[in-house]
């Protein structure tokens, strides 16, 4: 079996993985886009009978060859691609640190607390907001020896889906309000 996880370079989540057994090879150097078309889309259920759509484009995305790690799809959020500066990624996944990420909205934007323990290092953070058929798309980082990270965004009250890539930490996909 040979194991390809779809992942989020900016951050290092695996958002996806695909394992091949006797298809033929998935090329690495060709991007995302032959696994997921134009974008892969996250999905979070926001209300009764409602979904909302993440889209993360397959520019944004990169394909990596790991070792095999079956968990990996029971939870890919979970896990991620070891990057090395100037070098190919580590073929073994790491499994990421868990938090209950408290994810919140204030006046001033998305609040992303950990709530396990504050970073050693300024942390790289990516979110998601979907609104409607329009998706945010907010960076920033964590500053060393802190745990929460306000990333500008303007919306209405009402309930969004959320994706929180902090790097190093299992994802947070799910619903949030804003009141």
């Amino acid at each position: 079996m040979s194991l390809r996880v779809v992942y989020v370079p900016d951050t290092g989540h695996v958002v996806g993985a695909v394992a091949a057994t006797g298809a033929a090879p998935v090329d690495v150097e060709a991007g995302a886009e032959p696994l997921v078309g134009a974008a892969l889309p996250l999905r979070v259920p926001v209300g009764v009978g409602e979904i909302a759509t993440l889209p993360l484009p397959a520019r944004d995305l990169a394909v990596h060859e790991a070792d095999d790690e079956p968990r990996v799809f029971a939870e890919p959020l979970g896990y991620g691609v070891r990057q090395v500066p100037g070098q190919r990624p580590r073929p073994a996944l790491v499994r990421l640190r868990t938090s209950d990420q408290d994810l919140s909205f204030t006046a001033s934007g998305l609040v992303i607390t950990l709530t396990a323990t504050s970073v050693s290092e300024d942390t790289p953070v990516l979110a998601l907001v979907a609104e409607g058929t329009d998706v945010h798309v907010l960076a920033g980082r964590i500053p060393a020896g802190r745990d929460t990270v306000t990333l500008p965004v303007s919306v209405p009250s009402g309930t969004y889906g959320v994706l929180a890539l902090v790097t190093g930490w299992t994802a947070a996909l799910r619903a949030v309000t804003k009141s």
